[in-house]
């Protein structure tokens, strides 16, 4: 089954039907800081990638375009991404969210990926307006905190690997239509569940801007006593 990505790409319709959502991780240009990273979740309880990056292939009706995603428990949070739509030989850069769910990811990190949805940003730029200035681009999220909205991430993407080389690096067999995430920037304060998250694609370069703004229904409230989210 696959899922219709209606897409607007510099103001035209573009409808893709997604074949699969694949997922890069640990995915930031200086691998020694990857790497003490990895070391830093491994104290948390969650596993080392077999390989760096690490890639996930999932079923793409995780993809989301609604303002609105339902999560089992409290424990998720999203991370915003710059995301590759590809259609064939034609390939589109917008913005997604890498929706997570912490508490399953000290258990297995595909799975902690899997069961959440994955929300897409509807506006697209052509990737021939980006190549050669991958770095220049800014990723941005904020979250509510006590119910007031914070800044959650604020980063260039010259921090992480470009992300035709990540495409380039899929260890698999590409499917013909496909969203890849290619990685976030850290976040401010920690990793934390918030019910809304907003997210930006910034060029400053193009002067313009993708968004994504959704909530987050959870089903499962936290006991009282419990704290969420972790470092």
């Amino acid at each position: 089954m696959s899922f219709r990505a209606n897409l607007s790409v510099s103001g035209t319709p573009r409808t893709v039907e997604l074949d699969a959502v694949v997922i890069a991780g640990y995915t930031g240009r200086d691998r020694q800081a990857v790497m003490e990273h990895i070391e830093e979740l491994a104290v948390l309880g969650v596993p080392a990638p077999e390989s760096i990056p690490a890639y996930w292939l999932l079923p793409p009706f995780l993809v989301s375009t609604e303002q609105s995603i339902t999560v089992a428990g409290p424990g998720t949070s999203g991370e915003a991404e710059l995301c590759l739509v590809v259609d064939g030989d034609d390939v589109f850069v917008t913005l997604a969210s890498d929706h997570t769910d912490r508490e399953a990811e000290t258990i297995d990190i595909e799975l902690s990926k899997a069961i959440c949805p994955k929300p897409i940003a509807t506006q697209a730029w052509p990737i021939t307006e980006i190549d050669g200035r991958w770095d220049d681009l800014v990723l941005r999220s904020w979250i509510e905190d006590d119910g007031v909205e914070v800044l959650y991430q604020d980063g260039r993407c010259s921090a992480l690997v470009p992300a035709p080389d990540l495409l380039a690096g899929i260890p698999f067999e590409r499917p013909a239509r496909f969203a890849l995430l290619t990685g976030t920037v850290p976040v401010i304060g920690g990793i934390r569940p918030s019910a809304h998250f907003r997210a930006e694609l910034h060029d400053p370069i193009g002067r313009r801007t993708i968004g994504l703004d959704y909530h987050v229904r959870t089903l499962r409230a936290a006991p009282a006593d419990q704290t969420t989210g972790r470092n």
